[in-house]
């Protein structure tokens, strides 16, 4: 079951007074029946590091959040093997890649077997400095794996990012971290020896081989083993950008941009379109 910080739950109970609501009602949700659609024009207010939370009930197996565009992609951020079960909610923090899509093409909230009873959009949290691929809160406890799909950093030019880092709240760095692409022999990537330790983080750097990996990957598993410390909550997981401003020059050259800092993150405005620090269109 996943637990969170008392300083996040205060956050919540503070931040609830601000939610948005998107649906409510009574939605079953099956793959028979469909999944609830919530239409684009609803988040055009939404900004990255806000959180959707979805209240269900009657629940026996998993929660998927997709965007309405041709192939009914994952949300970005959004994670895979969400089960969930009898009645709860789940909370979705959404990255600038996952705001621009819903504000394109809205939300699918799919899965087995559920009932749907509100969707809000609430405050969330500031996003860290650098490329956010997931933020949210996962218990670390023993042998747990958090799996995003390839939506979280499909489209990311990896030749501009030099580290990979995995915020926790963990006491110390005392645990295992198993970063994968699968089970099998040869599909991990790196695990906590071969990562230096930061202030509540482990940092993976990369060498071109891990950047054409982890690029190529269909998704990514990142396994927690507590050891002897307490568990605790995984935060974020940050893709951190080369020392240089080719990415942000590629986008000037041809006309006059603006660059602005939206939660933590570099955006570049270059005649009405947005682009990240990457120089990738968002």
């Amino acid at each position: 079951m996943k637990k969170i910080s008392l300083v996040a739950l205060f956050a919540a109970l503070v931040m609830s007074v601000n939610a948005t609501d998107l649906w409510t009602g009574s939605k079953h949700v099956s793959w028979s029946d469909g999944g609830l659609q919530i239409q684009a024009a609803q988040f055009a207010g939404a900004q990255a590091g806000q959180k959707i939370v979805v209240t269900f009930s009657d629940a026996s197996d998993g929660m998927e959040f997709k965007v309405m565009n041709t192939n009914f992609d994952h949300l970005a951020g959004s994670r895979e093997a969400l089960w969930i079960s009898g009645n709860g909610s789940v909370e979705q923090f959404l990255t600038v890649a996952a705001v621009d899509s819903l504000k394109l093409h809205g939300l699918e909230i799919i899965g087995a077997n559920f009932i749907v009873t509100k969707v809000e959009l609430l405050d969330g949290r500031d996003l860290k400095e650098g490329l956010t691929v997931w933020t949210g809160f996962f218990w670390a406890d023993e042998w747990k794996t958090l799996e995003l799909y390839r939506d979280a950093y499909a489209g990311v030019d990896f030749s501009k990012v030099s580290a990979i880092r995995f915020y926790s709240e963990a006491a110390s760095g005392a645990y295992v971290l198993n970063f994968m692409k699968g089970w099998g022999e040869g599909e991990k990537f790196a695990d906590q020896t071969a990562m230096t330790d930061g202030e509540g983080y482990k940092e993976l750097a990369l060498t071109d081989d891990l950047r054409t990996a982890l690029s190529e990957a269909s998704h990514w598993m990142i396994q927690f083993n507590k050891e002897a410390i307490d568990a605790f909550n995984v935060t974020d997981i940050v893709l951190v950008l080369k020392d240089d401003t080719t990415a942000v020059e590629n986008v000037e050259a041809e006309a006059k941009a603006v660059k602005m800092i939206e939660n933590g993150q570099v955006i570049i405005i270059k005649n009405g379109i947005r682009y990240n620090a990457l120089g990738a269109q968002l």
